[in-house]
């Protein structure tokens, strides 16, 4: 019995799909730094879903933001 495979998009609908996964990540504080790259390539691999990225981002900007309160508070 045959399998089919997972994804069934197109080539062009991949890139569309990617390009729209990045801008979502963009609206959601993304900046090109070399951990951002590397979480962006995942997605782009499919290796991640868009929502783990987010994720991923929403926690650093988290982090990020506690570790300015801290320096602030202190």
């Amino acid at each position: 019995m045959a399998r089919t495979p997972k994804d069934t998009r197109t080539p062009a609908e991949k890139a569309r799909a990617t390009r729209n996964i990045i801008a979502s990540l963009m609206h959601e504080g993304y900046v090109p730094t070399p951990e951002a790259e590397a979480v962006r390539a995942q997605v782009a691999r499919g290796e991640i879903t868009s929502k783990e990225a987010i994720t991923i981002f929403r926690e650093r900007a988290l982090e990020l933001d506690r570790k300015i309160s801290r320096a602030k508070s202190d």
